[in-house]
């Protein structure tokens, strides 16, 4: 009685499963523009990515304008870059400064594994994998400031940096905070809140243009205007701002979606079921990719979209491998497309 229990039981379990995946949906777009080769091809495939860079199998780094003369090691992960340095975490202990004029180095020593940073003359902002958020004097190693929020069991891999600017820091924290420290006193001035999910609430997406700044966690969008808070609710993918007017967004549902700064829906398609990726804006058309194969092409004047097929040696590439864009480019496995 038990041995036939536990087969109606695996019975039960084995229709359910093919039930959920033969009920899965996927992209099927109506109406195909034309076919499309990725033209340009690396030295080597996509190891590793984040919010600003990727690391080729071979150590080679693309950043957020292309291939750079920086190549790090296997245990090394790429953070960031400025005009004036690269950010190498060498390990979960050590962030690694090059100078890009005379390539000297600075090593500072941290307490738990780096996950994004920005420098300013002497001083290294730092998000922890801990959820600390601290500077670093980058000539005495001293911490100029420390303070630790609520750990993060589970973050999106989209980490955002640090923000200098003039006299403060701005910190995006894994706890779905923006963190505001006075780099001279060193003291927090403010903290604001964006979302308060318990898992994948890091901030995502962090700019600041003058008075305007512009941050997002998975859940939630926030605009500061000087001095005026608006906010925007969704499954969000990525961000974008394009650093004239608008914000672009893509979504779990399929969506891209062009706002005003105030985050007022100005235009939007909705490509149904559609898995997307990359945001790339070249003059007045925008690009990302659809997972099973599919450039999706977007005039941001009137938002009407075109749908090119990728093609492969052998029919549709599904592009199941790691992805990466800059300004200018889409990256996938060790090929890329040029929209400049």
């Amino acid at each position: 009685m038990i041995r036939n229990n536990k087969s109606i039981c695996f019975t039960l379990i084995m229709i359910f499963f093919f039930i959920g995946c033969s009920s899965k949906k996927y992209f099927e777009p109506t109406k195909i523009d034309g076919n499309i080769k990725f033209e340009h091809k690396l030295q080597d495939k996509i190891d590793t990515v984040n919010r600003y860079g990727a690391v080729l199998d071979n150590g080679n780094v693309i950043g957020e304008d292309g291939l750079t003369q920086l190549q790090i090691n296997k245990k090394s992960t790429y953070l960031n870059e400025n005009k004036d340095y690269y950010i190498i975490a060498q390990d979960c202990y050590h962030i690694e400064l090059i100078n890009k004029k005379t390539q000297e180095s600075k090593i500072i020593s941290t307490s738990s594994c780096p996950l994004a940073a920005e420098v300013k003359n002497n001083q290294l902002a730092v998000v922890l994998s801990d959820n600390s958020t601290n500077i670093y004097d980058t000539y005495t190693q001293n911490i100029l400031f420390t303070q630790k929020g609520i750990a993060s069991i589970a973050i999106n891999s989209l980490v955002a940096a640090p923000v200098f600017l003039d006299t403060l820091v701005v910190f995006p924290t894994l706890d779905g905070r923006l963190l505001v420290v006075d780099t001279k006193n060193f003291n927090p001035v403010r903290n604001i809140i964006i979302n308060s999910e318990k898992f994948f609430n890091n901030v995502i997406y962090l700019v600041v243009e003058g008075e305007n700044m512009f941050a997002a966690t998975g859940k939630r969008l926030v605009s500061i205007i000087s001095g005026h808070e608006f906010n925007y609710d969704a499954d969000i993918l990525d961000v974008l701002y394009d650093n004239t007017q608008y914000i672009y967004i893509l979504t779990l549902e399929g969506q891209i979606i062009q706002l005003d700064k105030t985050l007022r829906e100005v235009n939007k398609i909705k490509l149904p079921f559609a898995n997307l990726n990359s945001i790339v804006i070249v003059g007045d058309k925008l690009y990302s990719i659809e997972k099973r194969g599919y450039l999706i092409e977007v005039n941001v004047n009137d938002f009407s979209s075109k749908i090119f097929q990728i093609k492969g040696s052998f029919g549709r590439m599904k592009l199941d491998k790691t992805k990466f864009y800059d300004k200018n480019k889409i990256y996938y496995d060790k090929y890329y497309f040029d929209f400049k």
